[in-house]
Protein backbone atom coordinates (compact mmCIF):
# COMPACT_ATOMS: atom_id res chain seq x y z
CA UNK A 1 0.00 0.00 0.00
CA UNK A 2 2.79 2.39 0.93
CA UNK A 3 4.74 1.48 -2.21
CA UNK A 4 1.69 2.12 -4.35
CA UNK A 5 1.23 5.56 -2.72
CA UNK A 6 4.76 6.69 -3.55
CA UNK A 7 4.42 5.43 -7.11
CA UNK A 8 1.48 7.77 -7.55
CA UNK A 9 3.39 10.62 -5.88
CA UNK A 10 6.43 10.20 -8.16
CA UNK A 11 4.23 10.16 -11.22
CA UNK A 12 2.80 13.52 -10.23
CA UNK A 13 6.33 15.01 -10.05
CA UNK A 14 7.26 13.96 -13.59
CA UNK A 15 7.08 16.31 -16.62
CA UNK A 16 5.50 15.31 -19.86
CA UNK A 17 7.43 15.56 -23.11
CA UNK A 18 5.18 18.40 -24.23
CA UNK A 19 5.93 20.38 -21.06
CA UNK A 20 9.69 19.90 -21.53
CA UNK A 21 9.52 21.02 -25.16
CA UNK A 22 7.46 24.09 -24.28
CA UNK A 23 9.93 25.04 -21.53
CA UNK A 24 12.89 24.65 -23.88
CA UNK A 25 11.09 26.73 -26.48
CA UNK A 26 10.50 29.55 -24.01
CA UNK A 27 14.15 29.45 -22.92
CA UNK A 28 15.22 29.56 -26.56
CA UNK A 29 13.05 32.59 -27.29
CA UNK A 30 14.33 34.47 -24.23
CA UNK A 31 17.93 33.62 -25.17
CA UNK A 32 17.38 34.78 -28.76
CA UNK A 33 16.04 38.10 -27.49
CA UNK A 34 18.71 38.78 -24.86
CA UNK A 35 21.94 37.22 -26.15
CA UNK A 36 22.57 39.73 -28.99
CA UNK A 37 22.36 42.60 -26.51
CA UNK A 38 24.68 40.83 -24.07
CA UNK A 39 27.17 40.03 -26.82
CA UNK A 40 27.08 43.62 -28.10
CA UNK A 41 27.70 45.02 -24.61
CA UNK A 42 30.60 42.64 -24.11
CA UNK A 43 32.08 43.66 -27.45
CA UNK A 44 31.73 47.35 -26.62
CA UNK A 45 33.43 46.75 -23.28
CA UNK A 46 36.36 45.14 -25.09
CA UNK A 47 36.69 48.15 -27.41
CA UNK A 48 36.48 50.61 -24.50
CA UNK A 49 39.21 48.70 -22.69
CA UNK A 50 41.37 48.73 -25.82
CA UNK A 51 40.88 52.47 -26.34
CA UNK A 52 41.76 53.32 -22.73
CA UNK A 53 44.76 51.02 -22.96
CA UNK A 54 46.11 52.76 -26.09
CA UNK A 55 45.45 56.18 -24.55
CA UNK A 56 47.41 55.16 -21.46
CA UNK A 57 50.24 53.53 -23.44
CA UNK A 58 50.77 56.60 -25.64
CA UNK A 59 50.73 58.95 -22.67
CA UNK A 60 53.25 56.79 -20.83
CA UNK A 61 55.48 56.64 -23.91
CA UNK A 62 55.29 60.42 -24.29
CA UNK A 63 56.16 61.03 -20.63
CA UNK A 64 59.15 58.72 -20.95
CA UNK A 65 60.31 60.51 -24.11
CA UNK A 66 60.16 64.02 -22.63
CA UNK A 67 63.38 63.78 -20.53
CA UNK A 68 65.35 62.89 -23.65
CA UNK A 69 63.63 64.91 -26.38
CA UNK A 70 61.70 67.65 -24.59
CA UNK A 71 57.99 68.35 -25.01
CA UNK A 72 56.11 67.80 -28.25
CA UNK A 73 56.37 71.43 -29.41
CA UNK A 74 60.16 70.94 -29.62
CA UNK A 75 59.96 67.93 -31.95
CA UNK A 76 60.44 68.00 -35.70
CA UNK A 77 57.25 68.55 -37.66
CA UNK A 78 57.00 65.29 -39.57
CA UNK A 79 55.46 61.83 -39.20
CA UNK A 80 58.75 60.02 -38.79
CA UNK A 81 59.98 62.13 -35.89
CA UNK A 82 56.96 61.45 -33.69
CA UNK A 83 57.09 57.77 -34.65
CA UNK A 84 60.83 57.49 -33.95
CA UNK A 85 60.63 59.23 -30.59
CA UNK A 86 57.71 57.20 -29.23
CA UNK A 87 58.45 53.79 -30.75
CA UNK A 88 61.24 52.83 -28.29
CA UNK A 89 58.71 53.07 -25.46
CA UNK A 90 56.04 50.92 -27.13
CA UNK A 91 55.89 47.13 -26.92
CA UNK A 92 55.20 46.01 -30.49
CA UNK A 93 54.21 42.91 -32.38
CA UNK A 94 54.84 44.65 -35.74
CA UNK A 95 56.73 47.74 -36.89
CA UNK A 96 55.92 49.42 -40.22
CA UNK A 97 58.12 52.39 -41.14
CA UNK A 98 57.07 54.50 -44.13
CA UNK A 99 58.16 53.52 -47.60
CA UNK A 100 57.87 49.80 -46.91
CA UNK A 101 54.91 47.49 -47.13
CA UNK A 102 52.85 47.96 -43.99
CA UNK A 103 50.43 45.10 -44.59
CA UNK A 104 51.55 43.54 -41.30
CA UNK A 105 50.33 46.63 -39.45
CA UNK A 106 47.46 47.93 -41.58
CA UNK A 107 44.76 45.79 -43.14
CA UNK A 108 44.61 47.56 -46.48
CA UNK A 109 41.71 45.51 -47.80
CA UNK A 110 39.33 46.98 -45.23
CA UNK A 111 36.91 49.79 -46.01
CA UNK A 112 36.12 52.14 -43.16
CA UNK A 113 32.80 53.90 -42.69
CA UNK A 114 31.61 56.85 -40.63
CA UNK A 115 29.46 56.50 -37.52
CA UNK A 116 26.40 57.04 -39.73
CA UNK A 117 27.49 54.02 -41.84
CA UNK A 118 28.28 56.19 -44.85
CA UNK A 119 31.48 55.67 -46.79
CA UNK A 120 33.65 58.53 -48.01
CA UNK A 121 36.13 57.70 -50.75
CA UNK A 122 38.29 60.66 -49.70
CA UNK A 123 38.80 59.19 -46.25
CA UNK A 124 39.86 55.59 -46.48
CA UNK A 125 42.24 54.82 -43.66
CA UNK A 126 43.45 51.58 -45.14
CA UNK A 127 43.86 52.42 -48.80
CA UNK A 128 44.74 56.13 -48.82
CA UNK A 129 46.22 57.34 -45.54
CA UNK A 130 48.08 54.22 -44.57
CA UNK A 131 49.54 52.36 -47.52
CA UNK A 132 53.31 52.93 -47.38
CA UNK A 133 52.91 56.65 -46.69
CA UNK A 134 52.85 57.12 -42.92
CA UNK A 135 54.60 54.99 -40.30
CA UNK A 136 52.50 52.60 -38.28
CA UNK A 137 52.91 50.08 -35.48
CA UNK A 138 50.90 47.25 -34.05
CA UNK A 139 50.97 46.93 -30.29
CA UNK A 140 51.54 43.58 -28.63
CA UNK A 141 47.94 43.83 -27.41
CA UNK A 142 46.73 43.92 -31.03
CA UNK A 143 45.80 47.57 -31.69
CA UNK A 144 47.23 49.39 -34.72
CA UNK A 145 48.43 52.99 -34.53
CA UNK A 146 49.09 55.12 -37.61
CA UNK A 147 51.16 58.31 -37.15
CA UNK A 148 50.12 61.34 -39.18
CA UNK A 149 51.68 64.73 -38.50
CA UNK A 150 50.74 68.06 -40.04
CA UNK A 151 52.73 70.97 -38.67
CA UNK A 152 52.08 71.63 -34.99
CA UNK A 153 49.65 68.70 -34.60
CA UNK A 154 49.79 64.94 -35.00
CA UNK A 155 46.95 62.46 -35.23
CA UNK A 156 47.14 58.89 -34.05
CA UNK A 157 44.67 56.86 -36.08
CA UNK A 158 43.89 53.77 -34.04
CA UNK A 159 42.25 50.54 -35.14
CA UNK A 160 41.28 48.86 -31.88
CA UNK A 161 40.69 45.35 -33.18
CA UNK A 162 42.81 44.88 -36.28
CA UNK A 163 41.11 43.12 -39.16
CA UNK A 164 37.86 42.54 -37.31
CA UNK A 165 34.79 44.61 -38.14
CA UNK A 166 32.86 46.75 -38.26
CA UNK A 167 35.71 49.15 -39.20
CA UNK A 168 33.59 52.08 -38.15
CA UNK A 169 34.87 55.49 -37.08
CA UNK A 170 33.68 56.09 -33.53
CA UNK A 171 33.48 52.39 -32.75
CA UNK A 172 36.51 50.18 -33.43
CA UNK A 173 38.36 53.01 -35.22
CA UNK A 174 39.29 56.00 -33.05
CA UNK A 175 41.53 59.06 -33.02
CA UNK A 176 44.02 60.47 -30.53
CA UNK A 177 46.16 63.55 -31.13
CA UNK A 178 48.92 65.92 -30.08
CA UNK A 179 48.42 69.66 -30.32
CA UNK A 180 51.30 71.84 -29.22
CA UNK A 181 48.83 74.56 -28.27
CA UNK A 182 47.08 72.31 -25.74
CA UNK A 183 49.67 71.88 -22.99
CA UNK A 184 51.50 69.18 -24.93
CA UNK A 185 49.17 66.44 -23.80
CA UNK A 186 47.66 63.67 -25.84
CA UNK A 187 44.00 64.40 -26.50
CA UNK A 188 41.24 61.75 -26.84
CA UNK A 189 40.20 62.93 -30.29
CA UNK A 190 41.61 64.25 -33.59
CA UNK A 191 43.66 67.43 -33.82
CA UNK A 192 40.90 69.28 -35.69
CA UNK A 193 38.63 69.04 -32.62
CA UNK A 194 41.16 70.09 -30.00
CA UNK A 195 40.62 73.85 -29.92
CA UNK A 196 38.68 73.64 -26.68
CA UNK A 197 41.05 71.14 -25.11
CA UNK A 198 38.24 69.55 -23.06
CA UNK A 199 36.09 68.26 -25.91
CA UNK A 200 33.15 70.61 -25.35
CA UNK A 201 33.35 71.79 -28.94
CA UNK A 202 33.85 68.24 -30.20
CA UNK A 203 30.50 66.72 -29.29
CA UNK A 204 29.02 67.39 -32.73
CA UNK A 205 31.65 65.14 -34.32
CA UNK A 206 30.55 62.21 -32.17
CA UNK A 207 27.14 62.23 -33.82
CA UNK A 208 25.71 60.62 -36.93
CA UNK A 209 24.70 64.04 -38.26
CA UNK A 210 28.22 65.47 -38.07
CA UNK A 211 29.16 67.61 -41.05
CA UNK A 212 32.60 65.97 -41.32
CA UNK A 213 33.86 62.53 -40.20
CA UNK A 214 30.98 61.52 -37.89
CA UNK A 215 32.27 59.62 -34.87
CA UNK A 216 35.77 61.05 -34.95
CA UNK A 217 35.63 62.59 -31.45
CA UNK A 218 33.90 59.80 -29.55
CA UNK A 219 37.12 59.20 -27.63
CA UNK A 220 36.18 62.17 -25.43
CA UNK A 221 33.01 60.33 -24.46
CA UNK A 222 34.86 57.06 -23.79
CA UNK A 223 37.44 58.76 -21.61
CA UNK A 224 34.73 60.46 -19.55
CA UNK A 225 32.10 57.72 -19.29
CA UNK A 226 34.11 54.52 -19.91
CA UNK A 227 31.43 53.16 -22.22
CA UNK A 228 30.10 53.41 -25.78
CA UNK A 229 26.51 54.18 -24.88
CA UNK A 230 26.50 56.90 -27.53
CA UNK A 231 26.14 54.11 -30.09
CA UNK A 232 22.59 53.61 -28.84
CA UNK A 233 21.65 57.29 -28.47
CA UNK A 234 20.16 59.90 -30.72
CA UNK A 235 22.23 62.98 -31.48
CA UNK A 236 20.04 64.92 -29.06
CA UNK A 237 20.73 62.41 -26.28
CA UNK A 238 24.46 62.60 -26.95
CA UNK A 239 24.34 66.39 -26.67
CA UNK A 240 22.39 66.16 -23.41
CA UNK A 241 24.66 63.56 -21.80
CA UNK A 242 27.99 64.75 -23.18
Amino acid sequence: MVHHYFDKFNKKLAFTLAEVLITLGVIGIVAALTLPSVIQKFREKQLVTAYLRVYSILNQAYNRAIPEYGTFDMWEQNDNDTYNKLKPYLVLSADCPPGKSNEKCIYTDSDYVFLNNEKDGNFNFAQNAARDKQPAVRLISGETILFYRDGHVVDFMVDLNGNKGPNKIGEDFQFLSFNSGQNNKILPGPSWSSNSGDGNNAKQLCQTSAFWIPGSTCGYWILKHHNMDYLHMTDEEIQKNW
